[in-house]
């Protein structure tokens, strides 16, 4: 169960809208504590004869990457082990997996830090050089739960604002009142980001190195549609997992330039990215995240033409259709973006909006082209 008075000492309770941001800090202190152990272990290899001071002992207070304060609370006796284990062996990432795993076990009675760590256990491993379709899943299991255990505290806190407001009905307090809408907006976010980031697990089962592809000339078909494809197709929707995405559109972008892939996951990415920014925008009637929701739109258009630009007159292969359509969702979702904003759509984007029905027409038979087809001609229509 929650302790509710630590519960809402966390940022993320404080500040909802702002969750993402709180939590890359976290998850790049944990970063930090992996790569500081690597270089203490490089510097007792280079000074061989000299007594370095030990690791302090596991912190049950604090995150860190044994998990030492999420083993503590959890039923399974194997727990406190695999928090040793990993004090011992930080690169152990089966370990660290076990540990979030229990925790998804255990998730309707854990409490929000709990889950809350998990979550960034597991983003930890995602963020990993190594990296693997179980990794990718069992982030994506863990941000859901994370996602509702917040949205579940913060309804029950909007439930007590309710009710204390119901029982003065003659006199209604100004600063409840507040509150209660500043928590209406931030139980709709949580709710919305649940909703826009919850994808089914990746079916097959597969690891990279992302480290050997610094040298490697050319990505073996197998790893490109086994790997790095279905993997981007999930990473987009874990908002912290940066710094991998980056290398592996780096990656990519070397190896695979001429290949439309590459700005179809990019431009996914900024979308989403977009979206929560929009929605930040809208709760909290903010500028600055408009105006970043605005920018990530502009990228993810600015990626899906590129890739765009290397698929033929018509798309044959399932990347190219994917492609085409992806551009079409894209030039709708900013032309919906421009009227729900009350702004005029500019004539250079009805422009773009012809052109996606263009070139989705030789592919119209399939039914979801179709579809994005049609609303485009009539957003189109309403304009003259």
């Amino acid at each position: 169960m929650d302790n509710k008075g630590n519960t809402r000492e966390h940022q993320d309770i404080k500040k909802p809208l702002a969750l993402f941001k709180n939590l890359k800090n976290d998850l790049d202190k944990l970063k930090s504590q992996i790569n500081n152990l690597a270089k203490v272990k490089l510097s007792s290899k280079l000074l061989k004869g000299i007594n370095l001071k030990k690791g302090e002992v596991p912190n049950a207070k604090i995150l860190e990457f044994t998990g030492s304060r999420l083993s503590q609370s959890l039923k399974n006796p194997q727990a406190k082990e695999i928090s040793e284990r990993l004090r011992n062996h930080p690169e152990d990432s089966k370990s660290r997996l076990e540990l979030v795993a229990m925790l998804l076990e255990e998730e309707n009675n854990r409490s929000f830090e709990n889950i809350r760590d998990a979550y960034l256990l597991a983003m930890l491993e995602v963020e990993m050089p190594i990296i693997s379709t179980q990794k990718i899943n069992m982030a994506l299991a863990a941000q859901t739960a994370y996602l509702l255990k917040l949205q579940i505290f913060l309804q029950n806190e909007l439930t007590e604002i309710q009710s204390k407001i119901k029982g003065d009905s003659n006199k209604v307090d100004k600063i409840l009142q507040t509150q209660h809408e500043s928590l209406q907006r931030e139980v709709d976010f949580v709710q919305k980001c649940a909703v826009l980031l919850k994808k089914e697990p990746i079916e097959t089962d597969y690891e990279l190195n992302l480290k050997k592809w610094k040298a490697d000339e050319k990505i073996p078909f197998g790893d490109l549609k086994n790997g790095f494809d279905p993997m981007l197709h999930r990473l987009v929707f874990l908002p912290l997992a940066i710094q991998n995405l980056e290398k592996i559109f780096e990656i990519l972008y070397r190896l695979e330039n001429k290949n439309p892939v590459v700005g179809f996951h990019q431009s996914k990415m900024y979308d989403i990215l977009a979206q929560i920014q929009l929605v930040i925008a809208s709760s909290g009637n903010e500028e600055e995240p408009k105006k970043n929701g605005y920018d990530q739109l502009s990228n993810a258009l600015k990626a899906i033409s590129g890739a765009v630009n290397l698929v033929g007159d018509i798309p044959e292969k399932a990347i190219e259709k994917a492609t085409v359509h992806r551009y079409a969702q894209v030039c709708y979702t900013i032309h919906r973006t421009f009227i729900s904003h009350n702004i005029p759509v500019p004539n250079d984007h009805l422009r773009r909006m012809e052109k996606a029905i263009k070139i989705l027409e030789p592919i119209a038979s399939d039914p979801k082209i179709a579809k994005i087809q049609s609303k485009l001609s009539y957003a189109l229509d309403e304009k003259k």
